[in-house]
């Protein structure tokens, strides 16, 4: 069976980057993208064969910065407009694995597909002010997403959010996390945060919270895209001394960085599913996150983490601040996380495919 994964685009390394790279991997497929930059994906790509359609607005977004939020408006619409011109009818399969990325099912001569939904997206910022703009989008994404063979989806946490906003059902297949990277470390003098550097991940949560407690010591890694740049910068000229950023990290020093931190920190309100406080579990760490979204799905109150409720910067700072390595049993960690194996996510993908490709 000859199949296609669709991303959005390939300029970044956060978890639909990796879901989609262990998806192409599971099926020897290709993928099929917009903007592809090679310094800043994933290098794992380079191994598959990858289609790229680049997206002009992403120049223009890097010469007007100041008009930033108007330019991500655009980049949507030309990334949906790029998948719908995009022919695959040469394939069995498709599989998107974005918002946009579906939107495939509009050419009449692709057939049939997949969609591994890892959000749902039903408002915008300044909606009132983009109505038209905005209103066309919804149109398009609920219009493509009625023609979607199979939903799939990353949590119970979207699966409500799906049936809600588009009245349809998905079946749950939790993301595929390679949990046999991770190794557990004797705790260092350090709290660890690692997340895509972007608004909507609530940094400054984190941030403010360690400034309530400055005997402890935070280390933040993970990517920034061009257009965040300037969110990253504000948020490190603003921080504390105790906070560092390390920046991009390797596979083996996200590792290492797990492997020794005291706990692992998260701090987006609505975090879709959250990979992070598996693969923290999965080094035998517990994670301290916002009592939202997916990280109720995998954090156990109390045995593998914390949960803290509102107002969130000042209980997380009270977490963080009486925080006890010893009272957490790395085995239990450890145990949750295996319940989020690549193993179990292959077998049921698997599954679901062959399923689709019987009913041609």
């Amino acid at each position: 069976m000859k199949i296609a994964v669709l991303i959005d685009k390939l300029t970044g390394y956060g978890g639909a980057e990796k879901v989609a790279l262990i998806l192409a991997g599971i099926f020897n497929a290709d993928v099929w993208t917009t903007s592809y930059y090679t310094d800043t994906a994933d290098p794992e790509f380079k191994n598959f064969k990858v289609y790229a359609h680049p997206l002009q607005s992403l120049k223009l977004a890097a010469n007007f910065k100041f008009l930033n939020f108007f330019w991500q408006g655009l980049i949507q619409a030309e990334v949906c407009s790029r998948f719908r011109k995009m022919d695959l009818s040469g394939y069995d399969l498709i599989i998107s694995a974005n918002m946009c990325a579906k939107q495939v099912v509009h050419n009449p001569r692709n057939h049939p597909c997949l969609h591994y939904e890892h959000g749902v997206k039903n408002s915008y910022k300044m909606e009132w002010l983009f109505k038209p703009w905005t209103s066309y989008m919804k149109r398009m994404d609920k219009k493509a997403t009625g023609k979607v063979d199979v939903i799939v989806c990353n949590s119970e946490n979207i699966r409500n959010k799906i049936k809600s906003y588009y009245h349809r059902d998905a079946e749950v297949i939790y993301p595929p996390i390679d949990i046999s990277q991770f190794k557990y470390g004797e705790p260092g003098d350090y709290f660890f945060s690692i997340q895509r550097i972007s608004p909507d991940k609530q940094i400054e949560t984190q941030i403010e919270a360690f400034r309530l407690t400055p005997e402890r010591k935070l280390i933040i890694a993970g990517p920034v895209a061009k257009s965040d740049e300037p969110y990253l910068h504000k948020l490190m000229r603003t921080a504390p001394p105790n906070v560092t950023y390390r920046g991009t990290v390797t596979d083996k020093e996200l590792a290492a960085l797990y492997s020794h931190a005291r706990a692992v920190i998260q701090s987006n309100s609505d975090e879709d599913f959250g990979i992070v406080p598996v693969e923290a579990m999965a080094s035998g760490k517990p994670c301290l996150a916002i009592n939202s979204g997916g990280f109720k799905e995998t954090i156990v109150q109390g045995k593998t983490g914390i949960l803290v409720d509102p107002p969130y910067i000042e209980n997380l700072a009270k977490a963080i601040k009486g925080f006890d390595s010893k009272t957490y049993n790395p085995l239990d960690c450890q145990a949750q996380a295996r319940k989020f194996s690549k193993e179990s996510f292959t077998e049921k993908i698997k599954s679901i495919a062959d399923k689709i490709k019987g009913k041609q």
